[in-house]
């Protein structure tokens, strides 16, 4: 029987993170993740961290990494040219290489691009396969994880996502973002079929909005709880992808009950998904 594997979001446990690192662990586990995406690491060391996802029993497989971190950026820059965000988020380490160290010590497996929305374009995509073929030096995998943007914009041939991933090397997996899709404008079907190849991890996240209109206002939901099509799109991911993890992304719990949404989200994933094997 295949072994359903669901992740956290590390976006919108940042603070719990930052407050309690061990203790949000263990709830995590409590409710019954197998994984944690991470998103900021507050100064504490890999080891550390390592130690305390093998007691909750929270495998670290992936993390997101500003993309300025793997280009050296960073590295020249002062505190004061951090804004809170990016203070966060700065991996530890001197250089890109000091800082995949730190990955590859933690036990990751995934690394997973933060992109200023700004600087999205082809010219990137250059910039993006080098970082690739350092990743792929100390044996992580690098994904490229969307949002709405890439499926607002649109090329003659398509969505600005299809430009993106035709001008990275094909070792760049694409780590989908199936509710940022169809905020976008885009209905995740196509694109999972489009790539399934280039896909291992698969965010489902939910949101609900009046129309599928991307002038139209949103909210979050936590997952099979908005709008998303689980019942076509998990069947399909299944069937096509056979994903080595799912993260149940989640940016905002509207109710401010953070951990309860999460709850709701992975109770739903996992019942959903143990129905399909």
């Amino acid at each position: 029987m295949r072994n359903i594997q669901i992740a956290a979001p590390g976006y919108i446990l940042m603070d719990l993170m930052k407050q309690d690192m061990p203790g949000t662990l263990q709830r995590l586990a409590k409710i019954g993740f197998d994984g944690m995406e991470f998103l900021g690491f507050f100064s504490h060391s890999a080891k550390e961290i390592k130690a305390w996802c093998r007691d909750a029993g929270i495998a670290p497989f992936s993390s997101f990494v500003k993309l300025s971190d793997l280009t050296g950026e960073t590295s020249a820059m002062t505190a004061e040219d951090f804004s809170p965000f990016e203070a966060s988020t700065v991996m530890p380490g001197k250089t890109p290489e000091s800082k995949l160290e730190y990955l590859c010590e933690l036990g990751c497996e995934y690394a997973g691009m933060l992109i200023p929305f700004e600087r999205i374009t082809p010219a990137l995509c250059e910039e993006i396969n080098k970082v690739n073929e350092l990743c792929r030096s100390f044996g992580l995998k690098l994904q490229y994880h969307n949002h709405d943007n890439e499926y607002l914009s649109r090329t003659e041939n398509g969505y600005q996502m299809d430009q993106l991933l035709s001008l990275m090397d094909k070792s760049v997996l694409f780590e989908p973002d199936l509710g940022w899709m169809e905020i976008g404008g885009c209905r995740c079907e196509e694109q999972i079929r489009k790539y399934a190849d280039r896909i291992e991890v698969v965010h489902i996240k939910d949101y609900e909005r009046e129309s599928f209109d991307t002038a139209k206002p949103y909210v979050n939901r936590p997952t099979g709880y908005g709008v998303m099509d689980w019942k076509t799109i998990l069947p399909l991911c299944e069937t096509l992808i056979a994903p080595k993890w799912y993260t149940t992304d989640h940016d905002h719990a509207m109710s401010g009950d953070v951990l309860g949404e999460l709850k709701l989200s992975h109770d739903f994933a996992r019942q959903a998904l143990n129905q399909l094997i």
